[in-house]
């Protein structure tokens, strides 16, 4: 699986980290995905700088898609910080209350990725990986 839309020579941990925030959902799966990046579990040093880049890429892909909805009209400013679960955003757009590709479902998963960025951060032992 090849990203050519932002293609560019980085740490092989920001691979790791958008594969394990698409792909891995559960502890086993990031378990099995680590094992078979790397061959063997991750020891704690790399995976607290894992911890620092998953951070990054969320608050990153919150920047591509907020910027992407910040042109769409609204009546009135969002400062709300709320976001849907994964579940809520599904039934969401299963219901067609959001459509996928829109400027609104954009500023949403935005947020979702906010959201996701300021829960990181906030994780206990989060700044022992400095």
């Amino acid at each position: 699986m090849i990203d050519w839309e932002s293609a560019y020579r980085t740490d092989p941990l920001v691979d790791l980290a958008i594969v394990g925030d698409s792909l891995a959902r559960t502890p086993e799966l990031e378990s099995i995905l680590h094992r078979a990046w790397l061959g063997r579990p991750l020891d704690e040093a790399l995976r607290a700088r894992l911890a620092h880049v998953r951070a990054l890429t969320r608050l990153y892909y919150a920047g591509v898609l907020l910027s992407a909805s910040a042109t769409a009209p609204r009546t009135i400013p969002d400062t709300s910080l709320a976001t849907p679960t994964l579940a809520e955003l599904a039934e969401a757009t299963r219901a067609g209350r959001l459509k996928a590709g829109t400027p609104a479902a954009k500023h949403v998963l935005g947020k979702m990725f906010v959201a996701a960025f300021l829960t990181e951060v906030a994780t206990p032992g989060f700044d022992l990986s400095v």
